[in-house]
């Protein structure tokens, strides 16, 4: 009997945990190729908008004339609806990361998928068109993938984190060979205000800006071309922002 119970239990957590699982490891295959083959990085910022950090990268980015993928959560977008208006006007891409960014792993399944949905229901508020989910942490459940799938939300990765949200966080030199080495990739940071472990966050804002400055200019030289993270598919490569 005990034996029995315990075999359900590992067909039920297979069943909620591996599609998911196994969905992420596809994509990223997928991605590293299409970066590869098209010879592109997607910059990609996770947790804003903040004061400090989203609206100092959105001036550098317009000087640069370079367009990126902002995954935002719901609650402190609204707090800076302007900032997501000025990203949606000048042609940046934005993507739903939750209202509370809620660990699917970690959260009752009927409140991780309500808040994806407000997430969704908050941007859609603010004018940013549906389309693009990143689960918080990367972490997805069965319940959690069914409901991206029911409301048409495309899964979005990344290849290369620079882990800026981490204790110790890769230099820019490590993440420039990462993406030498890798021939392009789907870069991971953070435009958040203050960052819940790691450096200071006094440093954080400078050391996105650094590493998105390093990249640009990487980019340039190597003759990469720079993609918002839907552009890797629907958009030629000509047509994006170099």
């Amino acid at each position: 009997m005990i034996l029995a119970i315990a075999s359900l239990a590992l067909i039920i957590l297979g069943i909620w945990f591996l599609p998911p699982l196994l969905l992420r490891q596809q994509q990223i295959w997928r991605l590293v190729r299409l970066c590869t083959r098209r010879r592109a990085i997607v910059l990609t910022y996770d947790d804003g908008p903040s004061p400090e950090t989203t609206s100092a990268l959105v001036d550098f980015l317009a000087e640069r004339c370079v367009k990126a993928t902002f995954f935002m959560i719901g609650s402190r977008a609204e707090t800076q609806p302007d900032v997501v208006a000025r990203l949606l006007v000048e042609g940046h891409e934005i993507g739903n990361h939750t209202r509370s960014h809620l660990n699917a792993w970690k959260t009752w399944p009927s409140s991780a998928m309500r808040d994806i949905r407000f997430g969704r229901q908050t941007l859609a508020r603010l004018g940013a068109p549906p389309g693009l989910f990143r689960p918080p942490y990367g972490k997805a459940t069965l319940a959690t993938l069914l409901e991206a799938w029911f409301h048409q939300e495309r899964l979005a990765f990344w290849t290369i984190d620079t882990r800026d949200s981490w204790e110790r966080p890769r230099s820019v030199a490590d993440v420039l060979e990462m993406l030498a080495n890798a021939g392009g990739g789907v870069v991971l940071m953070h435009d958040f205000s203050f960052p819940p472990r790691g450096m200071a966050s006094h440093r954080h804002p400078e050391h996105v800006l650094e590493m998105t400055r390093a990249i640009i200019d990487f980019a340039s030289a190597q003759n990469y071309t720079l993609l918002r993270f839907g552009d890797l598919n629907d958009v030629p490569s000509q047509k994006a922002m170099k």
